[in-house]
Formats: C-alpha cells, sequence, structure tokens
C-alpha cells in the first residue's frame, strides 16, 4: 500500500513539474534605454526578458540580462490597456517629468497591465502631464 501511495505521488509531482516548466517557456525580451519603475521597485536600463510565471499568467518576472536580477508583479492579463496596432509586440511605459512606469506589456508571449505605483498615482494628482512611451520587444517562445 505505502509503495502505491509513494509511485501515485511521484506521478503527480512529475506531471506537475513538467506543467509549471510548459508555462515559463514564454518570454519577451526588449531593450530598455531609461531607468524605469515598475510597482515600487526601479530598474536601471537595460536588457530585459518579460515572462508569465504562472498557469493563470497573472504574474510576470522581470529580468535584467546584465544582471539576472528580477523581479515578480501583478499584471492583469485581461485587461490590456494598449490600443495600437494588435500586431505589434511592444512594452508601454507611462512617462510624468522625468519619472518612467511600466504600464502594459503585449506581445504573442506575454501580456498583461501592470497597475500604477503609488509615486504613479501621487503624480498623476499632482498634476503633471503624462506621455506614452512605446517600446518595441521581441516575443520567444
Amino acid at each position: 500500500m505505502t509503495t502505491i501511495k509513494t509511485i501515485m505521488l511521484g506521478v503527480g509531482a512529475i506531471a506537475l513539474w513538467g506543467a509549471s516548466g510548459l508555462s515559463a517557456q514564454t518570454k519577451a525580451t526588449a531593450t530598455i534605454p531609461f531607468e524605469f519603475t515598475v510597482q515600487n521597485t526601479t530598474l536601471p536600463a537595460g536588457d530585459y526578458a518579460l515572462s508569465t510565471s504562472s498557469v493563470a499568467h497573472d504574474f510576470m518576472t522581470i529580468r535584467n540580462a546584465e544582471t539576472s536580477k528580477a523581479i515578480m508583479v501583478l499584471a492583469d492579463s485581461s485587461a490590456s490597456g494598449y490600443r495600437g496596432p494588435q500586431d505589434k509586440s511592444v512594452i508601454v511605459f507611462h512617462r510624468i517629468g522625468d519619472h518612467y512606469f511600466l504600464a502594459d506589456v503585449k506581445t504573442d508571449a506575454v501580456c498583461g497591465r501592470v497597475p500604477a505605483s503609488k509615486l504613479e498615482r501621487e503624480l498623476e494628482v499632482g498634476g503633471q502631464r503624462m506621455a506614452a512611451v512605446v517600446i518595441p520587444a521581441l516575443s520567444a517562445r
């Protein structure tokens, strides 16, 4: 009886491990030419890989290619705010003054809208003008 339970647990673990590996294989890459903020974390300019981190695809991992440092953020994949051509793979930032905030990712591999950070909301309320900055992205599977 113990052997059957062990085998069943092993098969279940292998199935879960395989499924999690499949969901992490899609990513988008981009070169971000400026320092930017994601939620409450400021990231340096550089090359980045963005990937979905869950089966529900509502968690996005943003990894700096040079330093390998990563941040995981909640990004609603069903609420993309990008209104440009649908065949474009882009990363959208909000620029307020000299601050850039990650707002939206729209690629074949990764898609999601990042909620505004506290600083972004404060700058908007303060009356500073906001502009959208669109960076091209590459999707990879």
